[in-house]
Formats: structure tokens, sequence, C-alpha cells
């Protein structure tokens, strides 16, 4: 008759194992009960469970019920059944033996002798060995696989299908992703795009209709040929892992040309140069009426955002206050109607004044120049960088020649792997730094005076939404500190353009404050301080 009282832990791991395997332990563990005189009251099964962390269901489960001391054993089969990680097995076998329970092996068979100890020990870093060994052995195979491009399981990305272990275009789907990318350049919104393709009958290859969420296929590099892998960083101990990282772009395979295209790349960079503009656009202005700067402001001392905090309930007034913790960030409020008076002011009675047109028009012509010049520094500085890397890759070919050692040339290729991925990143910067010089302005005098002339109109108007738009249009952002005031404007805006020419009046506080009692104060051009 039985005197003692255990439960059976089994465990198979996703590898080279089967679900068959939990038979075969569960009747080994069973027999040796028969034999000890153990009643088995419960059977622990973890189905496809990596031994190497703790964070397994059913053992998590047997952690808890063990609080109950309802039973005096746990039985395993093997001890890499238990655990392959030799801190969470000692750990464990400490925390039952706590509440007078002991691990017992079919198969291994360990006394409490200090050698005894010392094979268990050596039995649990076997187990632990073998695991990283096989990790490693996983990673290697990938990393082989990838390097030939071949996928590494999951539902393909929208527009492709797998074929021979490769990507290939789903000619019916690539439809779609064309789509997307189109629609996206027509100025559509993410919610409109769905709706576009939900109208028109276009559903993911399960059936299923489109969400509204296209940043990722938008971002998707592959869509341009371009093959990654290993570019997710690994999971923490706790399962996690963090999908705003990627590893360093020297553990990233790069692969340019390494899969089908479905987008060209002028539409490709296009849309990431429109998804960087937005992701620096001010928000929406669909705030309160007091506020016409919303969005536009950053802090000077703490860098987070200044937004509007109407206090008029208390009998106050609407103020713009930085939007971080008060505690940690020294920024005095600043009242709205001081500073939404003194930028109208700046705008309406000095930049656009009439008497102070030539000085505008010589303000312009200043940053016009530099910022074309900057424009061509950048140009060449690419231009100096590709040759560089391609005179490397050169050489590096002719060391092919020169040296037959397996292990030089391997490394040799890798590099120039990356560096063909480096040079490739440069073509892509310069097709789009190029493209932003065709469409820099032609600097018109006429132009000015006409632009001048419409925001003037646009900033008279008492439409609040229209007033926010014109003051969107004209200034690039605000940043404001306990001592000065820095408005960047958008130059380029009186220009008819789109590449940014900027400079930016910097104020102190204590001016703009005083002009409340002087709305229609004339400021002197001269009396400026303007950063270029």
């Amino acid at each position: 008759m039985a005197t003692f009282k255990g439960v059976a832990y089994a465990r198979y791991s996703s590898d080279k194992q089967q679900e068959s395997s939990i038979t075969v332990q569960l009747a080994e563990i069973r027999r040796f009960c028969e034999k000890h005189n153990i009643e088995l009251i419960h059977e622990y099964v973890d189905e496809a469970q990596t031994g190497t962390n703790a964070n397994r269901k059913d053992f998590q489960q047997m952690v808890r019920d063990a609080q109950k001391r309802e039973f005096q054993f746990i039985i395993v089969h093997r001890m890499d059944r238990w655990a392959r990680n030799v801190d969470d097995g000692r750990y464990y076998k400490k925390y039952f033996a706590r509440l007078g329970i002991k691990m017992v092996s079919t198969i291994e068979e360990f006394d409490e002798t200090p050698e005894g100890e010392f094979f268990e020990l050596m039995s649990m870093g076997m187990a632990e060995l073998y695991s990283k060994k096989l990790a490693r052995e996983s990673v290697a195979g990938k990393l082989a696989n990838a390097r030939e491009c071949k996928v590494h399981g999951g539902t393909p990305l929208l527009g492709y299908r797998v074929q021979n272990k490769h990507y290939v275009i789903d000619d019916q789907e690539a439809e779609i992703v064309r789509i997307i990318f189109d629609l996206f350049l027509k100025g559509y919104g993410y919610v409109k795009i769905r709706k576009y393709l939900v109208a028109n009958g276009y559903k993911r290859s399960d059936g299923r209709e489109f969400s509204a969420h296209f940043y990722d296929i938008l971002r998707n590099r592959k869509y341009i040929g371009e093959y990654v892998y290993n570019r997710a960083l690994e999971r923490d101990p706790d399962g996690k892992r963090n999908n705003h990282k990627s590893k360093n772009a020297g553990e990233i395979i790069r692969i340019p040309g390494g899969m089908p295209r479905i987008i060209d790349d002028s539409t490709f960079f296009r849309v990431q140069e429109i998804m960087d503009e937005r992701k620096h656009k001010r928000t929406s202005f669909a705030t309160s009426k007091h506020y016409l700067l919303s969005g536009m402001i950053e802090c000077g001392v703490c860098g987070k955002a200044i937004c509007g905090n109407s206090r008029e309930k208390c009998g106050g007034h609407p103020e713009y206050r930085c939007n971080g913790r008060e505690k940690a960030c020294s920024f005095k409020a600043i009242k709205a109607v001081y500073l939404e008076d003194y930028i109208i002011n700046l705008l309406n009675n000095c930049l656009f004044r009439q008497e102070n047109a030539e000085n505008l028009k010589e303000l312009i012509k200043i940053c016009y120049i530099r910022t074309h010049e900057k424009l061509q520094r950048e140009r060449d500085a690419i231009i100096e960088k590709t040759a560089e890397l391609e005179e490397i890759v050169e050489s590096n070919y002719r060391k092919f020649d020169q040296d037959s050692m397996k292990s030089l040339r391997k490394y040799l290729e890798e590099q120039n792997a990356e560096l063909r991925w480096e040079i490739s990143e440069l073509d892509h910067k310069m097709n789009l730094l190029e493209d932003r010089m065709m469409r820099f302005p032609a600097f018109k005098e006429k132009a000015i005076r006409k632009s001048v002339e419409t925001y003037i109109e646009r900033l008279k108007v008492s439409d609040m939404n229209l007033l926010r738009n014109a003051l969107s249009d004209l200034i690039h952002h605000i940043v404001i500190d306990n001592e000065t005031v820095k408005i960047t404007l958008c130059l380029h805006r009186l220009l008819g353009g789109n590449e940014p020419i900027l400079a930016t009046v910097i104020e102190k506080r204590d001016n703009v404050a005083q002009l409340i009692n002087h709305r229609k104060q004339n400021l002197s051009f001269a009396s400026l301080v303007v950063s270029l």
C-alpha cells in the first residue's frame, strides 16, 4: 500500500522531440511510483516548451500547488525534463525542499552526499550546454538560410507567397500593395485607404477585411526588393521582446535585390519622406478655441511639448504650460494672449509690413543661398563616402586573388556584403537628395510679394481654425525657456516651395509679455535677433 504521495512532471521541447515523448516519460514515472509505493495524484505536462526557462504553464501550476503540501515527491523521467538551466534547476529544487518536497529522477540517482550533489549539478550543466549548442546551431542554420534569401516560416508578407522556401510575388495581393502606396501618395489617410479597399472588395488572403493599420506596410523595405533578417532583438528572460528597437546594423542581414520587388524606389522613398514629415508634423487643430499655437511649441528647459492649459474656471487666464511633470521641469507658464499676440504682431507688423519688404527679401535670399549650399555639401559628402566604400570593396576583391584562406575569404565576403548594403543606402539617400534639389523653389521676388499678400489676408480672418492653419504654414516650431522665445519661420512658404528654408527669431520673454498693451506696435526689423 502506498505510503507517500507524489506528482509527475513531463515535458518535451519543440526541437527534435515529439508528443510521443510525453507518453514514454509518464509510463516510466508510473512504473517507478508502483515500484516504490508512491501514490501518483497528479500529472503535470508541458508540451512543446523549452526547458531553458521556468516560464512554463504546468510547471508554474505545480509551483503554486506545492504550497498546499499535498504531496512529498516530484518525479521526472530525466533531469533535463526538469530544467535545462542550472540556475532555475537548483533554485526550484531548493524551493520545493523548503516545502518538504523531494525531486526524484526515474533513471538518474543522486544521493545527498557532496559527490551526489556534484554529479547532479553536472547533469543539469550538460543539459544546459546541450540546449545552448542546439540554439547556436539553429541560429547558424537560420543565418545560412537568410544569406540565401530563404523564408523562415510565419505568414508571408502581404503581396508575397512562398515557393520552394523563397518569396515569390502573389499578383493579386501585390496589386493591393500598389494601391495602398498609390492612395497614400494621393493624400489618403489610413482610414480612407481602408474604406477604399473594403468598398472595392479587397480582402486579405484569409478572407478578413483590412484594418486601418498600414504603417508597417508603407515602411517595409522588402517591397523594394531588400531581403532583411535578424533585425529584432532577442527575447528577454521573461520571453518579451522590444519591438521598437532593432539590432546593430552589423548584425542585420540585408540583401538588396534578395527578393522580388513590388514598389519602385521613387514611389517608396517619396512615401518615406511624407511619413517622416508627418511624424514631426504639428498636432491637429481640433483643440480648444483658445489656443492658436497648440502643437507648435517645445519646452526649452526639458524638451517636452508645451500645451494649452485653461484655468478660466478658477478665474485665471488660458496659458501655455510644459507637458512634463512640474517637479521635473522648472518652466514657467506663459499666458496664451501674450504669446499669440506677439506672434501675429511679428508677422503682420514686422515681417509682412510694406516698409520692411526689402529687408524680408534679403533675409529670404540669405537663407535660400545657405540652404542650397547645405544641400550641395550633403550631396558632395554622399559622393565622397560612396567612392570610399566602393574602393574598399574593390580592394577586398583584389585580396581574394592574392589569398585563398577560407576564413579570410569568408570574412571579406561578409564585409563586402555589408559595404554593398551601405552603398545601396547611400544611393537611396542620393536619390532623395536629388529629388529635394529638383523641387527646390526658384528665387523670385514676385512670388514673395504675392505670398506675403496672401498670408496678410489669411491672418486677418476671424475663424480660429483658418487662422491656426495660416500660422501652421508659417511657423516651423517655437522653443520657449524661462528667458527667451525662439520662433523658427518657414520662409520657403513665401517662395511656394516645400524644401525647408528656415530662420529663427529670438526674443526675450519679458518683451513678449510687454506687447499685451501695444497690440498694433510696429516691431523694428533691425531689432530682431535672427539665427540662420
